[in-house]
């Protein structure tokens, strides 16, 4: 078989009518031609999807082309088939025949419905808490905007900024597809990017597309407003033409119902702090370093009980509040919680939880209705969780917060519409519409009428086979039903020549031949008719309830986001209760003032009350930057990331693993731990460290945390020092100032302390003793002097020979290194009248060094020049040297 077919061949009606189908679709599309109760992919598609789905790849007859590339899935569980097509960053499109097959001479019509896409799939009940975004760019000289749509909930929203920093913004958005304008598509960058970093759909349209009138039809028609004036960006031609692009790619991929899409609303830069992703990765937000989501701190937080709470706490966490009101607020209704564990009074969070048992994701359910993909199970979950308003309600009655009382009063039971969908909606209905048995009986008396008619012949076609089989003396005839034949009566070969003569025959099969008789014909058509007019008369009863609920869209995705918010509220109050969480103080200062902090994936893992807790202090004036020493494994990695975890969870409102906390606004927090994620994309540990510490460097502001863990590692120990301290130097000197911790092993580095009245020293304590030392896991002021790695390798099970052979190399190394570090050591103060000692070349030419206008590569050189002055001068009694060149 070939999937490559020759001009000249000519292929049979339905290839053609396949092929002429195919050639309308984008490359990157599958498309599934149905055929009965299958959908079918030929040749290429045919090739791509066998391979991806794991599923045989056959033939069938294409006419002069012979044997063309077949495979098929059942149509009734095409929803996983389609998933993992989308998931290898394929669109499917769906191509369904119109119709009735058996009324229909010759070829069947069809069309496509639909075209799925990675950020449009709404069929199945997806349980991720990632949203996956639709975004497109508008660009115009330095400035672009950012529209980015969740189509399964309706979330539409619109960033402007500057061109530098869209790769920024697209890191944190982390969108399933990309819509692009030529102009923008052709930087290489930006390409690269797309593919290869995000690893998302792109699709590239003319640049007419994202003009702001383009955009603003699109508003109008969608929105249905009389212009796009009444929008609040209408000045905005950017977010405009942004906004407008993607209501385009909807179109353009058949997505025409779109009433549940809420208006877009434009997010000014400081609404929530900016998490880049390795920030997120470091510090473990919603999955471990290893992927798993629970052991993150999600998967600590997380007890909702509903998807809705489950993804509202997901952005929650990736998208912390920079407004005090607002992070108050969010506090006040966490406290309402507690305050019922502790003190009994207030609303009840259990009750909350579980009236919220049970409840399915609303919001999508509310999206697949809106967009014609949904089914009756959906009017059932909006029924169920309509049914359980009334007890959350209840349960919200003792609140005090004005979050919770706003987020009761958006709970609207809709009694009547509820009543409504239970009246007329079966308790089992089937999967899929086509099916029928949707409807209860009594709902319809017309339906009633049919389904007797229909219930009468199924009884008539029972005695039917009885008096056929005596007649016959075939006690083995059955009456079977088949969608290609309908009903006939059934024969095994060994009983064909007892068939009676008036029988006729319609179908040979293997074992057995199929006939009907005048009589059958005229029951079928009978039974048939009433069972298509039932299944029509049901398709249209359960567009009358759909337009039901679509008539309350507005007010009952105001309930699910509602819904959705408690969840997420009364998850944070069940940590808070947990793990004896407090209540932080946030406000405006520059002060992080932590009294007994923990860090809460680690505590969760141990028994209760053996974390040991820490003290963190830092401001923007007297204790800018904490440097912290000590061997490893004693637990500085851990200490400076709970600081960090700390600080995350007062901004998104949340109670935090200390015993008290002050923590003063963060705009940005910033990390630079590992480097794993880069290798394998072939650049150094060493490079990766100082692109992401240059990065740091350049967009932290007075506001920003800092968490700094062994920087300098990556190149040999003097280059480390060096880099380490000028680090240290440039964060207390530059115009920002951010708030860092400083985890090193450089304990070189404890001599800043003397330097800048804003460098302070902490250590994590060991202790010492005959069988090796023992981690106490507590910081203490003031740095410390040993590393203890020999011992570290001892207690990792270092045989005794390699460890006491090291003990004796370290004494050779130390008396040497202890030149080198004398240079960087303030100088002692000098008797009355003495002269001032002289200032070595090195550190005289480091200090007129401008490293704002190096480049990286003479960066490098002129530190590898200062490097071997550094050894020359090593071997001259001290004094006044030649200064370097």
């Amino acid at each position: 078989m070939t999937t490559q077919l020759s001009a000249d061949k000519k292929l049979t009606p339905m290839m053609e009518q396949y092929r002429a189908i195919k050639a309308t679709l984008a490359p990157d599309t599958v498309l599934f031609f149905r055929l009965g109760d299958f959908y079918e992919m030929f040749f290429e598609d045919a090739a791509r999807a066998s391979d991806i789905l794991k599923i045989t790849l056959t033939g069938r007859d294409g006419g002069e082309a012979g044997r063309v590339p077949m495979c098929g899935i059942p149509h009734h569980s095409s929803a996983g088939y389609i998933r993992t097509l989308l998931d290898h960053n394929l669109k499917v499109a769906v191509c369904e025949q119109l119709g009735d097959p058996k009324a229909s001479k010759g070829l069947l019509e069809r069309r496509v419905t639909r075209i799925i896409t990675p950020a449009t799939y709404l069929d199945e009940d997806d349980k991720a808490t990632a949203a996956a975004y639709l975004a497109a760019v508008a660009g115009e000289g330095e400035s672009c905007a950012l529209a980015y749509l969740e189509l399964s909930t309706g979330e539409f929203c619109l960033r402007e900024l500057p061109r530098e920093r869209l790769l920024s913004e697209l890191s944190l958005l982390w969108p399933r597809e990309l819509v692009l304008p030529k102009r923008l598509a052709a930087d290489p960058q930006l390409a690269r990017y797309a593919a290869e970093t995000l690893r998302a759909g792109v699709t590239v349209y003319d640049d007419w597309i994202f003009e702001a009138d383009e955009g603003a039809r699109h508003l109008t028609e969608v929105f249905r407003v009389a212009s796009a004036g009444a929008a609040a960006f209408s000045d905005r031609p950017l977010c405009v033409g942004a906004a407008g692009a993607v209501l385009y790619y909807l179109k353009d991929h058949l997505h025409d119902a779109l009433a549940h899409v809420q208006v877009p609303r434009v997010l000014a830069p400081g609404d929530v702090m900016a998490l880049d992703r390795r920030t997120q990765r470091s510090l473990e937000l919603v999955a471990s370093l290893n992927d798993r989501r629970e052991a993150s701190l999600l998967g600590c937080l997380d007890a909702t009980r509903t998807s809705m709470g489950a993804r509202r706490l997901h952005h929650w966490l990736l998208n912390p509040l920079l407004s005090v009101e607002d992070i108050r607020r969010r506090q006040d209704a966490v406290g309402d919680f507690v305050s019922h564990a502790q003190t009994g009074r207030g609303p009840d969070p259990g009750a909350v939880r579980q009236a919220l048992g049970g409840i399915k994701d609303i919001e999508r359910t509310l999206s697949r209705l809106a967009c014609g993909v949904g089914h009756a199970r959906d009017l059932l979950c909006v029924r169920d969780a309509l049914a359980r308003v009334p007890a959350v309600r209840t349960a919200l009655e003792p609140a005090r917060g004005e979050l919770l009382a706003e987020l009761a009063g958006q709970l609207e039971p809709q009694a009547e519409l509820a009543g409504l969908i239970s009246r007329a909606v079966t308790e089992h209905p089937p999967a899929t519409i086509r099916e029928g048995g949707i409807i209860r009986d009594g709902y319809s008396a017309e339906l009633d009428e049919l389904r007797g008619a229909a219930r009468r012949g199924r009884a008539w076609m029972v005695e039917f086979e009885r008096r056929e089989s005596e007649r016959a003396g075939i006690k083995s005839l059955r009456v079977k039903y088949s969608q290609v034949s309908g009903y006939a009566i059934e024969v095994s070969k060994p009983n064909l020549h007892l068939v009676p003569p008036d029988y006729q025959r319609r179908q040979t099969l293997a074992n057995a031949e199929r006939f009907v008789t005048p009589e059958l014909k005229a029951w079928e058509e009978k039974i048939s008719g009433a069972q298509e007019r039932m299944k029509a008369l049901e398709a249209a009863l359960f567009g009358e309830l759909k337009d039901a609920v679509l008539a309350e869209l507005t007010t009952l995705q105001a309930t699910a986001r509602a819904l959705g918010t408690l969840d997420a509220l009364a998850s944070l109050a069940h940590a808070a209760v947990r793990w004896r969480w407090c209540r932080p103080e946030v406000d405006e200062s520059d002060a992080i003032d932590i009294e007994g902090g923990r860090h809460p994936l680690v505590e969760s893992m141990l028994p209760a009350g053996q974390f040991v807790e820490n003290d963190a202090v830092l401001d923007a004036r007297n204790r800018q930057v904490v440097i912290l020493t000590g061997p490893n494994m004693a637990g500085k990695s851990t200490y400076i990331r709970q600081v960090a975890l700390i600080a995350l969870l007062a901004h998104i409102g949340s109670f935090v693993p200390a015993r008290r906390a002050r923590i003063g606004l963060v705009d940005r927090i910033f990390t630079r731990i590992g480097a794993s994620d880069h290798l394998a994309a072939g650049e150094s540990t060493f490079m990766v460290e100082m692109i992401e510490t240059a990065h740091l460097l350049r967009h932290a502001t007075p506001r920003s945390l800092l968490i700094l863990d062994e920087i300098g590692r990556g190149t040999s120990t003097f280059d480390g020092v060096s880099i380490a301290w000028a680090v240290c130097e440039y964060l207390v000197r530059g115009a920002a100032g951010p708030r860092t911790l400083f985890a090193t092993h450089y304990h070189e580095l404890i001599q800043l302390e003397a330097h800048s009245p804003r460098i302070h020293n902490a250590s994590i304590t060991v202790r010492e003793t005959p069988d090796g030392i023992v981690f106490l896991r507590r910081v203490i002021p003031g740095g410390s002097d040993k590393s203890y790695g020999i011992h570290v390798a001892a207690l990792a099970g270092m045989p005794k020979a390699v460890t006491e052979r090291a003990d004796a190399i370290l004494a050779v190394l130390e008396r040497e290194h202890a030149q080198v570090s004398s240079l960087l050591e303030p100088a002692p103060a000098n008797a009355p009248g003495a002269p001032p000692p002289p200032a070595h070349p090195v550190l005289e030419a480091i200090r007129e060094l401008d490293p704002d206008r190096l480049t990286p590569l003479e960066a490098l050189a002129r530190l590898a020049a200062l490097r071997g002055e550094l050894r020359r001068t090593e071997e001259t009694p001290h004094g006044r040297h030649p200064r370097p060149a």
